[in-house]
């Protein structure tokens, strides 16, 4: 069990995919079939350390990365309509999730997502988490995304807590990074644990 001294954090804010939801299974399925339908190969773990990133942006690095060429738009529709058939398979990350009802009444909750609003807001009400997030960060909100700070920093603004003042939970290294350079302490959640506390410093 991770022990972390909470009392020096006024707010939480928690990525989505990955760390308060599992959901990064259906999102890789559906990149990979994205893929195969352009007869591109499959390097699924570059993908997935890009968690948090906007699926344009993954394509883009992926081409540079790999050297393909990638149809952009058709590739993000077939990522999208493969997501749709998944998405209502996602389910909650426990460890994650017990967090929200154990802080309810002690500290504030913010969602800092790279997912696309439609999709944040579908699995989020589905989940019954909705409520618990006094401000909700997603793609369409931030011009730069993770592991550019603005998405957190939005949160944090919205929130009116501090960067300093907010615990980061995330589960990629771009959104640690995200995290870091916000200048927020970071948990990280690996294999639907609470696995490690990065200090900004």
């Amino acid at each position: 069990m991770l022990s972390i001294d909470y009392s020096k954090y006024d707010a939480f804010i928690f990525d989505m995919d990955g760390t308060l939801v599992d959901s990064m299974p259906a999102h890789l399925a559906a990149w990979e079939q994205a893929l195969l339908k352009q007869q591109l190969p499959v390097h699924i773990g570059f993908v997935a350390e890009r968690g948090g990133m906007p699926t344009l942006k993954i394509a883009e690095q992926y081409q540079q990365q790999f050297g393909v060429d990638i149809d952009g738009p058709r590739l993000l529709k077939d990522k999208r309509a493969g997501f749709d058939a998944l998405w209502q398979k996602v389910d909650r990350i426990d460890a994650s999730c017990q967090l929200l009802s154990k802080f309810a009444s002690s500290k504030k909750f913010g969602l800092g997502t790279g997912a696309e609003r439609i999709n944040m807001q579908r699995i989020m009400t589905n989940l019954n988490l909705a409520g618990y997030f006094q401000v909700m960060v997603c793609a369409e909100d931030v011009k730069a995304h993770k592991p550019e700070p603005d998405t957190f920093l939005s949160v944090a603004k919205g929130l009116a807590v501090p960067p300093e003042r907010c615990l980061v939970f995330e589960d990629t290294p771009f959104g640690l990074k995200a995290a870091h350079n916000a200048g927020m302490d970071c948990v990280m959640v690996h294999n639907m644990q609470l696995a490690e506390f990065l200090a900004v410093n």
